[in-house]
């Protein structure tokens, strides 16, 4: 007789994302430090030893970070981590994430990206209606903004109505993919 598969409850769903939210930032967490405490000269032996991994995984890590500088810079998905398990509050993460200066690529076509991360949180409940306009709003004033910025180059400046109006019907776009 076939095992009959169950469905996780909201509850167990949310608790979940919380317990795998604590081991990616503990992953990273690691990764910063040991990158760190190598670029202040401390022995990758000793810091292996204080972190209770192998010097050679300390290796890999700075390897990687070499090969990827980026690999260690606040994400989208770092932040909504630190949210749910209760380190930045949410005013917080709108605040922060408006540093990452998030981009909109299309959820859908790209499931992994930032912005689908955003969609995600919003779904789950981390980002409040409120949080996800204001941060589709400054999404798509930066949009305008390099738009504008070009048709000034061109000699074609845009008025203050108009991209008000571009501002709104672009947050109103995100919205719909959030």
């Amino acid at each position: 007789m076939p095992v009959r598969k169950s469905v996780l409850s909201e509850q167990a769903l949310l608790e979940a994302a919380r317990v795998r939210a604590r081991r990616e930032l503990a992953d990273l967490d690691l990764r910063r430090f040991a990158v760190e405490q190598v670029k202040t000269g401390r022995s990758q032996d000793a810091i292996a030893d204080a972190l209770g991994t192998s010097q050679a995984q300390i290796s890999r890590w700075v390897a990687e970070v070499v090969a990827h500088p980026r690999s260690l810079a606040v994400t989208v998905d770092e932040l909504v981590n630190r949210t749910l398990v209760g380190e930045i509050s949410a005013p917080d993460l709108v605040t922060r994430l408006d540093e990452v200066k998030v981009a909109y690529v299309n959820p859908d076509k790209r499931p992994h990206s930032p912005w689908a991360k955003l969609r995600d949180a919003h779904r789950r409940g981390v980002l409040s209606d409120a949080d996800t306009r204001l941060i589709a709003r400054r999404t798509a004033e930066r949009m305008v903004h390099r738009v504008n910025r070009h048709m000034d180059l061109e000699a074609q400046p845009v008025s203050d109505g108009a991209t008000e109006r571009s501002v709104d019907e672009a947050t109103e776009r995100l919205l719909r993919t959030l």
